[in-house]
């Protein structure tokens, strides 16, 4: 199923486009929706905890087991933002 979008692109974007899709074979609307779809996947990927940089580093670093991440977070946290206990 596919549905109309009418949208407005800065002229510089809509130029880059139009190279895009000369170099490509292909159209203004096809490109905008290719990379449409590759910003949902990775908005997916990323609200199920799958990046390629967080892939890269799971595991990098050994936890202690009984290390709380939670408390951890928080303590940052109110560093960060001054809000020290």
């Amino acid at each position: 199923m596919s549905a109309t979008l009418t949208i407005r692109l800065d002229p510089d974007v809509l130029h880059f486009a139009e190279e895009e899709a000369r170099a490509h074979h292909t159209t203004v609307p096809e490109v905008v929706a290719r990379q449409l779809r590759i910003m949902a996947e990775n908005w997916k990927d990323s609200r199920d905890g799958k990046t390629p940089v967080t892939d890269e580093l799971r595991g990098a670093v050994k936890l202690p087991a009984d290390f709380d991440e939670r408390a951890a977070l928080t303590e940052e946290l109110e560093k960060q933002h001054g809000l020290r206990r």
